[in-house]
């Protein structure tokens, strides 16, 4: 099945299912940026999709500054986009299924010695 017509395929279904127009609106931002990707590629079936460009496209999003939140919501998109793509048994497998989400830095703020010793006093009086 050609990409441009399972991309919109897809988009039809998330409309039908009552998919906000906030979330319809990223499919048709993050996931087109892929679709156009694999077209430039010279990947124009579904069938064609495979691991390594999925794995490539998100590097390149990465090498451009995309954030690592960024990055895990295309792949999320991406994702989701494949999985229908076997519900619809246009392909077999999802080849995202596969593709690792990037690790974030989580940051954890732990109180100082001094806080939890002024905090003590305060729930004292």
């Amino acid at each position: 099945m050609l990409l441009k017509f399972a991309f919109q395929d897809f988009l039809d279904d998330r409309r039908f299912k009552n998919t906000t127009k906030t979330n319809i609106r990223n499919y048709q931002t993050l996931l087109g940026e892929f679709i156009n990707y694999c077209i430039d590629n010279e990947v124009v079936n579904v069938e064609d999709i495979n691991y390594s460009h999925i794995k490539q496209y998100l590097w390149e999003c990465q090498e451009k500054g995309n954030q690592l939140g960024t990055i895990n919501t295309k792949l999320m998109r991406i994702r989701v986009f494949l999985n229908y793509m076997v519900e619809c048994e246009v392909i077999n497998k999802n080849p995202a299924g596969m593709v690792k989400r990037q690790k974030e830095d989580v940051d954890i703020n732990v109180f100082s010695d001094e806080k939890i010793t002024n905090v003590e006093l305060l729930q004292k009086y």
